[in-house]
C-alpha cells in the first residue's frame, strides 16, 4: 500500500533524537556512533570535556554517553557536575561508561546525577537498549511538559473570556425580563467558548491516551460510504454559514471494511471541518471516495490557500500551528491532524496531503479493505463520540 498520493506527502515521523558520545577511545566512539546511527539517532562525538562543552554550547542533545576517565583538567565526573548545574536528569539523560567497576565510582556518578552506568567492556546492544530506555523516558517527559504548556495556554484565555461574559450578563440582565439582544449574543459566545474548551480537553485526553497506548478500536463490518455521508452532513451547516459549497462525489461499489465507525467519523469530521475552516467564501469543498482491490480512499479537496513548504513538514505533528489562518477566526488546538494520523495508523492505513495544481489542497486517507489479522485487536474500551474538526 502506498503511503503517498501523487505529488503529496504522507505523515511525518518525529524529529531524530540527538546523542553526544564523549570518550577518548577513538574506536569505541566510532563503534557506538555506527550502532546508534543505525537505530536512527543523530550522533556527535567528543574526545574530552572541552570539546564536549563546546558542542553542548552550540547544540541541544537528548542524551549523553560519557566516559569517566577523560584526558585534560576536567574528567567525566567534573563534566557531569558542570552539566547538572544547568540541566536536570529529566531534561538531559547521561549514561556513564567507564572501565572501572569500582562501586565508589558508580555511586558517586549516580549521586551526582547520572541516569545510568555501564562498565567496559560492554555489549553494544546492551548500551543501545539502555539508550532507548532513557530516550523514551525523556520523550514522555517532553510530551508531558508540552501537554501542560498547551493546556495552560489554551485554556487560560477562554476561561477569562467566559468569566468576563458571565459577569457582564449578571450586571445587565434583569430578573423576570426578556434577555436583550446583547445579552443573547454574550450568552452565545459563552456557550461557544465552553464548547471550545471541551474540545481542547477532549483532544488533549485523546492524545494522552494514544501516546500511552490506551486507545483500542472497536472494529466491525462498516459501511464506509455511510460514514462519509454522515461526516458531510455534520459539516453542511458549518459550510453554509461560511458561504462554502460542500459537495460529495461517490464511486460506485464501495465495499464494507472492518473498522471503528466512530473513530473514522472523527477523522473525516476533522478533515472536512479543516477544509471549511481555511477556505474563503464562495468556494467549493469536495469530498470524494474511491476503492481498488486492496484499499478505500477518501479525499477532501478545497480551494483555499494551499500548504506552504514549511507547513508540509509539520503536518500531522502535535501542537503545530500552520501559517494559514482560519477564514472565520475559528480557533484550533493544533492536535486534530496528529490525532487523525494516529487513528488512521491504528486502522493500518495512511494519511497525507498535497497541493492542487489549480490552487487549494487535498487531504486524503487510505484504509485497507482487509487489514492484517495480527493487528485486528478487540476493543478494550469504548471510543468517544466523534468530535468537531480542529
Amino acid at each position: 500500500m502506498s503511503g503517498v498520493a501523487d505529488g503529496g506527502i504522507a505523515h511525518n515521523d518525529a524529529p531524530r533524537r540527538r546523542i553526544l558520545v564523549v570518550d577518548d577511545d577513538d574506536g569505541l566512539r566510532a563503534g557506538l556512533a555506527i550502532g546508534l546511527k543505525r537505530d536512527g539517532y543523530t550522533v556527535q562525538l567528543a574526545c574530552d570535556a572541552a570539546e564536549a562543552m563546546e558542542k553542548l554550547a552550540h547544540a541541544d542533545f537528548d542524551l549523553i554517553l560519557l566516559d569517566l576517565r577523560l584526558p585534560g583538567p576536567i574528567d567525566g565526573l567534573g563534566l557531569l557536575n558542570s552539566i547538572r548545574a544547568e540541566r536536570s536528569p529529566l531534561n538531559l539523560p547521561i549514561i556513564i561508561i567507564s572501565g572501572s567497576s569500582d562501586t565508589v565510582n558508580i555511586v558517586t556518578a549516580l549521586r551526582d546525577g547520572a541516569n545510568d552506568y555501564v562498565v567496559k567492556p560492554f555489549d553494544a546492544s546492551t548500551v543501545r537498549a539502555r539508550v532507548r530506555t532513557q530516550i523514551t523516558l525523556k520523550a514522555l517527559k517532553d510530551v508531558n511538559d508540552h501537554f501542560l504548556r498547551t493546556a495552560s495556554h489554551d485554556l487560560k484565555k477562554p476561561i477569562m473570556l467566559m468569566l468576563d461574559v458571565a459577569s457582564q450578563i449578571r450586571l445587565t440582565a434583569t430578573t423576570g425580563e426578556p434577555m436583550s439582544a446583547d445579552d443573547q449574543s454574550a450568552l452565545d459566545l459563552l456557550i461557544d467558548t465552553g464548547k471550545y474548551m471541551q474540545q481542547i480537553i477532549g483532544e488533549l485526553l485523546d492524545m494522552g491516551a494514544i501516546r500511552a497506548g490506551r486507545v483500542h478500536l472497536q472494529k466491525q463490518s462498516t459501511d464506509f460510504g455511510a460514514i462519509v455521508r454522515q461526516a458531510v452532513a455534520h459539516n453542511l451547516g458549518y459550510a453554509h454559514g461560511k458561504g462554502i459549497e460542500l459537495d460529495l462525489k461517490f464511486s460506485p461499489g464501495i465495499p464494507h471494511i472492518l473498522a471503528d465507525e466512530l473513530r473514522l467519523l472523527q477523522v473525516l469530521d476533522n478533515l472536512i471541518g479543516n477544509a471549511i475552516k481555511f477556505s474563503p467564501p464562495k468556494t467549493h469543498v469536495v469530498v470524494s471516495t474511491s476503492a481498488d482491490n486492496e484499499q478505500i480512499m477518501c479525499e477532501v479537496v478545497d480551494e483555499g490557500p494551499g500548504l506552504s513548504p514549511q507547513d508540509q513538514t509539520r503536518l500531522f505533528q502535535p501542537y503545530q500551528s500552520l501559517s494559514n489562518k482560519p477564514t472565520g477566526n475559528e480557533q484550533s488546538t493544533g492536535l486534530g491532524l496528529a490525532i487523525c494520523k494516529e487513528l488512521i495508523a491504528l486502522h493500518q492505513g495512511d494519511i497525507g496531503a498535497h497541493n492542487n495544481p489549480n490552487g487549494g489542497a487535498t487531504f486524503w486517507i487510505r484504509v485497507p479493505i482487509k487489514p492484517q489479522p495480527a493487528q485486528d485487536t478487540t476493543v478494550l474500551e469504548q471510543p468517544k463520540a466523534a468530535r468537531q474538526a480542529t
